[in-house]
C-alpha cells in the first residue's frame, strides 16, 4: 500500500558553517553550490566457512574513510568574501569544526583541516573552487524526528 502524504525537500537552502571550536560560533560559507554524499558503503568481513556449499557469506565492517568536496561560486576578493574565509583556513592548517544543515533540518557535524582547488572553466561560467575536507574522527548525522502528521 502506497504512503500517503509524504513530504520531500529540495537541496536549496542547505547551508555549510565552520567554527574555530566545536561548541563556538558557525559562520556559514556562501556560494555553495554542490554537496558531496555523507556516508558509505561499508567493507565486508569475510565469515565463509567450510559449512557454506553454494554462497559466500559476511557481517558489515567498517566504512572507508570520507573525503569532501564542497564546490563553491566564487565571490570576487573582499576580506569577508568565501574564498578567503576557505584559503584562510587553509593557510592557517588549523582543524576546524562544520556543521552541514539540510534545507530539512538533518545535520552533519565534523571536524577538517582544510585544502583548495580553483575550479577551471570557460567562457560564460562562474569563477569557483572546491573545498576538500577529509573527517578527522566519525561525522556526526542529527536526523531531527517530527511530531505533525
Amino acid at each position: 500500500m502506497a504512503r500517503t502524504g509524504a513530504q520531500y525537500s529540495a537541496l536549496n537552502g542547505t547551508k555549510l558553517e565552520y567554527s574555530t571550536t566545536e561548541t563556538g560560533t558557525y559562520n556559514q560559507i556562501y556560494g555553495l553550490k554542490t554537496l558531496p554524499d555523507i556516508g558509505g558503503e561499508p567493507n565486508t568481513i569475510d565469515t565463509t566457512d567450510l559449512d557454506n556449499t553454494e554462497y559466500e557469506t559476511a557481517i558489515l565492517g567498517l566504512k572507508p574513510v570520507q573525503n569532501y568536496n564542497f564546490e563553491f561560486n566564487m565571490e570576487d576578493p573582499t576580506v569577508t568574501a568565501n574564498i578567503k574565509v576557505v584559503s584562510d583556513m587553509e593557510d592557517s592548517g588549523n582543524e576546524y569544526y562544520f556543521k552541514l544543515t539540510y534545507s530539512n533540518g538533518i545535520v552533519v557535524t565534523f571536524s577538517s583541516k582544510v585544502r583548495t582547488t580553483i575550479t577551471g572553466g570557460s567562457t560564460g561560467e562562474l569563477a569557483g573552487f572546491t573545498m576538500h575536507v577529509s573527517p578527522t574522527g566519525e561525522p556526526v548525522r542529527t536526523i531531527p524526528a517530527s511530531t505533525s502528521l
